[in-house]
């Protein structure tokens, strides 16, 4: 009798084994429509269930987390150490709520398809550069700073960006500065050949 017992026990916490799949842990199983023609599933963890044929599951879906090289998950998969993916070229590689996010291009470099960068504040954006009080640095001045550092104020260096990297918010912050400024100097110019051209006017008569 007691080994009846133990045998049931042991299907019952540890799991069914059946030609269509495996299944380890208390009330782990199939699940679904399919649940009787699955083949190749296997559903691992208190209360895992699968669904699928050649589904893989772990755990509970509303409870588990999973951890790789360390004892005390806080997040659905929690990894320490390198973490590595081998996937094809031009395929994606990395998928969120079943979009595309990441892939690899035929030449081996990653190419993000979409995202989007956020602000905590206006003042990160670029717009002050249209307030009345901002310092829009003379040409002559912009021109002398250009010899003397071989790049435009207020961005890093070549050699900062190889030594240091660049925040990609920041980075597109700053050039949207430099298109503004731009666009400020246009603007003063425009004026300049319109007073020209007004003087000219006025010669010509």
């Amino acid at each position: 009798m007691k080994k009846v017992y133990f045998i049931f026990s042991f299907f019952l916490t540890f799991g069914a084994f059946a030609q269509s799949g495996s299944y380890f842990g208390r009330y782990a199983g199939g699940v679904g429509v399919n649940q009787n023609t699955l083949e190749r599933a296997s559903a691992i963890g208190y209360n895992a269930k699968v669904s699928v044929s050649d589904g893989l599951v772990l755990g509970d879906t509303s409870l588990v987390k999973v951890g790789i090289g360390l004892s005390n998950p806080k997040y659905r998969l929690d990894v320490k150490g390198i973490f590595n993916m081998r996937t094809a070229y031009n395929s994606p590689s990395f998928k969120i709520n079943d979009r595309n996010f990441l892939e690899l291009d035929e030449k081996g470099q990653f190419v993000l398809n979409s995202f989007k960068m956020k602000y905590d504040n206006e003042k990160q954006w670029s717009d002050r550069v249209f307030e009345q009080n901002y310092y829009l640095m003379p040409l002559k001045e912009v021109e002398k700073f250009i010899a003397k550092n071989n790049h435009l104020p207020n961005l890093p260096s070549a050699t900062e960006v190889v030594k240091n990297g660049v925040a990609m918010d920041e980075m597109v912050s700053k050039l949207l500065e430099k298109v503004e400024e731009l666009t400020l100097y246009t603007i003063q110019q425009q004026r300049e050949i319109d007073a020209l051209k007004k003087e000219i006017k006025q010669l010509k008569k």
